[in-house]
């Protein structure tokens, strides 16, 4: 049977004898010239290669990892809508100083520190203002306003991803907000809007929005404030902007000039009454002296003159005070409240009428513009009258008040010019004429004193109003954004494209550092330590040609054996049967080349093949080297040793029984038993009947003595037999026997599976030749095309 060797040690470098020069091909590279590489550089390029032999395998999960990961960044940031953001630019100058005098000390007012803009600030986002920019701008009437963090749909998100990607021009963004660019400035009205709780409530998102999105800040080393509004729409951005700073504009002024405008309103209707009295008293005095032919006043009065000109003092301020009251009386009977005096006016009427005043000029601008059917216009009027129902009842409260008043008055006076009648009687024959005069010249002389004094003020009001001016401008109207602020979408997508990448590389890193299965030829190596006798590529790894070529070189009529088997489908027991110059065939030559060289000198060979697991294609690579071996004019015979699942007898069409169970098992001659086959040289001894005792068959004395017997009669016996982990018979087997050969599947047998079958078989006594590497995706598997280029590179057009 050969000499055997110690299998222990590795059947590779010096050791492997002429083999060595065979099976060198086969996934060792040529050491390199002496000085050209150190051993730690090898070690290096090997490193680069084992991650370049990865990322080449797992190319396919890496892409899928980088374009699902990459597609679902893609789209979710496209899902994300475009922030737009426009910016207005006010300037706030200094206010006119204020000069207060205690006593030797002057106190002037400054606006200068930082404290003045922070308050200028607030105010801009305050909710008064800017529930005065959602009004302006009619924003309830914009639905896409709250769209501010909306998302777009997957179907949407696709359709401007595909637009970008064949450079389709976008619409523009529809301007779904239609206000000027400024509103325009309003006359002050003497106060602030007041709003209904109703009103704030129905505002409150809005100016949520607003204060959400609106950003105030101060320009460095200036007084000058940027307003800026971010939203989904270009031009809901500039409008609010602009509205806001318009509104604070506007606001700014009314609070300077307001406590100006109402006094100066004031007085100048009470000016104008007194002026009409005055000029009525000169008139009714010169009437008087005409009628009465007095021309002059200066005689000496009695007793009862004076008596009488006291008492008409007093009437006359009865009468004054009468007056007024009746005055006020009238004014509130007649509702004009809010022309009262501060002194006597209800401050709550006052601001009611005020109010009054701003729903009106409203609702006639809305009525003006809208029409009356308008909603807004309902709502005004109901507020309307509510107000003047409310209006009304201070009315009547007050004038019930003045009334008493009056009365009251009335009742003085009237026993005042009693008192005055009675001393009028006894001094009716004196001085009656110039009394009536007197109280006619000092009626004129007190009405202009009121007259001018109410002029006075009037006009001192009037130049203090003229003197207030804004000290705030727009300098820089916000304009429709040119582009969004955010988001950075290429960013994102390349670092969603790097991350996703980096994580394709370490999940394909982590498979393969969990995958156990024997890959290349240094995993068989390295596991084993079992030098490699072939590598048999994967059919699907080659090219066409190679299929084609198999289904034209069948024989017609030929059994394949596999009845499940479909027509023209290549069946791989038959490979070098078919197409013996294929890479395939190329791929067990070299194995036939190997088993040769391995033989020595010892001339025939008995040879077991086997594996660790079922699957693996020991029975495939037993029958194709057979017929590469027969293929050199040499006697081959194959015995299926496999007398559990037999198959050989199937890739040859021919029947399984009688065979080896047959002769163990019974007193048959073994040449009834060994059929001929179609290939020249080639013998098969089938398993026979599956037998219920297989390993106590293989152990008995008759299968040594058979075997001896055939290697008298045939050059190479081949042996298929079970996979080592599934029975006992390829370890009886590998006793009686030159040599083992193991075959491993690409891709599917672990390294436990070999280091276990290898362990069985060298504990028993077994010599193991090497390892077939089978089923070999060159395409993918390979460290690089070192296997395809250096064992088939002369067969690449065919």
């Amino acid at each position: 049977m050969g000499e055997r060797i110690e299998i222990d040690k590795p059947l590779i470098g010096p050791d492997l004898g002429p083999a060595h020069s065979a099976r060198s091909g086969l996934g060792e590279a040529s050491s390199p010239p002496p000085g050209e590489y150190s051993p730690l550089e090898r070690d290096d390029r090997a490193r680069i290669r084992e991650i370049w032999r990865i990322i080449r395998k797992r190319m396919l999960l890496i892409a899928v990892v980088v374009v699902i990961a990459t597609t679902v960044v893609t789209i979710e940031i496209y899902r994300t809508k475009s922030l737009y953001q426009a910016t207005a630019v006010i300037e706030i100058g200094r206010d006119n100083a204020t000069l207060v005098r205690t006593g030797e000390v002057v106190i002037q007012s400054d606006d200068s520190n930082d404290y003045f803009l922070t308050s200028k600030t607030l105010i801009i986002k305050s909710t008064p203002l800017l529930e005065d920019v959602a009004a302006k701008l009619a924003l309830e009437k914009n639905p896409r306003f709250f769209d501010v963090a909306g998302r777009k749909s997957y179907w949407d998100a696709l359709g401007t991803v595909f637009s970008r990607l064949y450079q389709m021009v976008q619409k523009d963004q529809p301007q779904v907000l239609q206000a000027p660019a400024h509103l325009p400035p309003v006359a002050g009205t003497g106060g602030e809007l007041a709003r209904t709780p109703a009103e704030q409530a129905r505002l409150a998102p809005y100016v949520g929005v607003l204060q959400g999105n609106l950003a105030v800040q101060q320009i460095e080393f200036s007084r000058d404030l940027s307003i800026s509004f971010t939203h989904t729409e270009p031009a809901v951005t500039a409008a609010v902007a602009n509205a806001v700073a318009d509104a604070f504009i506007l606001r700014n002024y009314r609070n300077k000039t307001e406590r100006f405008t109402s006094a100066s309103g004031w007085l100048d209707r009470t000016t104008r009454e007194l002026k009409a009295k005055v000029e009525h008293a000169q008139q009714t005095l010169t009437d008087y002296c005409r009628e009465h032919d007095i021309f002059t006043t200066e005689a000496k009065e009695t007793l009862t003159s004076e008596k009488l000109s006291r008492l008409h003092e007093q009437v006359l301020g009865a009468e004054t005070q009468r007056i007024l009251k009746q005055s006020l009386y009238d004014e509130v009977r007649q509702g004009h409240v809010a022309q009262l005096p501060e002194s006597f006016a209800d401050a709550r009427t006052s601001t009611l009428q005020t109010k009054l005043e701003e729903l009106s000029t409203e609702s006639a601008q809305l009525a003006a513009k809208f029409g009356p059917e308008n909603p807004r216009i309902i709502e005004l009027k109901e507020q309307i009258a509510a107000l003047l129902q409310q209006i009304e009842s201070n009315r009547a409260t007050l004038e019930g008040k003045l009334k008493a008043d009056y009365e009251r008055a009335a009742r003085e006076e009237s026993a005042l010019k009693a008192a005055f009648e009675r001393s009028k009687t006894e001094a009716v024959e004196q001085n009656q004429a110039t009394i009536q005069y007197n109280i006619l010249k000092q009626d004129i002389e007190t009405t202009n004193a009121l007259y001018v004094d109410f002029l006075n003020k009037t006009n001192q009001a009037n130049i203090e109003v003229a003197q207030q001016s804004n000290n705030v401008r727009l300098i820089q109207p916000a304009t429709l954004p040119g582009g969004p602020i955010s988001p950075n979408r290429p960013r994102i997508i390349f670092i969603g494209f790097l991350v996703s990448l980096v994580a394709g590389l370490g999940l394909a890193f982590a498979i393969e550092y969990v995958d156990n299965t024997l890959k290349s030829v240094d995993d068989v190596n390295h596991a084993a330590n079992l030098p490699v006798l072939g590598v048999v590529p994967r059919m699907a790894s080659i090219d066409s040609g190679l299929i084609s070529a198999v289904k034209k070189r069948m024989p017609k009529g030929v059994a394949t054996g596999r009845p499940s088997q479909e027509a023209g489908e290549v069946d791989p027991h038959r490979v070098m049967i078919a197409d013996p110059h294929s890479r395939i065939g190329e791929a067990y030559r070299v194995l036939r080349t190997s088993l040769l060289l391995s033989a020595g000198s010892g001339g025939r060979r008995t040879i077991l093949f086997t594996s660790g697991q079922p699957g693996d294609g020991k029975t495939t690579t037993v029958i194709n080297t057979a017929v590469a071996l027969s293929q050199l004019d040499a006697s081959v015979l194959i015995i299926d040793g496999d007398m559990r699942k037999p198959k050989d007898h199937k890739a040859f069409g021919v029947e399984a029984v009688p065979g080896l169970s047959n002769y163990l098992s019974g007193d048959v001659e073994i040449g009834t038993l060994v059929r001929e086959l179609e290939v020249p040289n080639l013998s098969l001894l089938p398993s026979g009947p599956i037998p219920p005792n297989p390993a106590e068959l293989l152990t008995s004395r008759k299968m040594k003595d058979l075997l001896d017997q055939l290697a008298q009669q045939y050059d190479h016996i081949l042996i298929d037999s079970p996979p080592v982990m599934g029975a006992t018979d390829p370890v009886i087997l590998s006793t009686m026997v030159n040599g083992v050969v193991l075959v491993v599947h690409a891709g599917k047998t672990t390294r436990e599976v070999v280091r276990r079958a290898k362990h069985e078989i060298v504990s028993v006594g077994g010599r193991f030749l090497g390892v077939v590497l089978n089923n070999l995706d060159i395409s993918r598997d390979s460290r690089d095309s070192y296997y395809s280029n250096r064992y088939y590179y002369s067969y690449g057009e065919k």
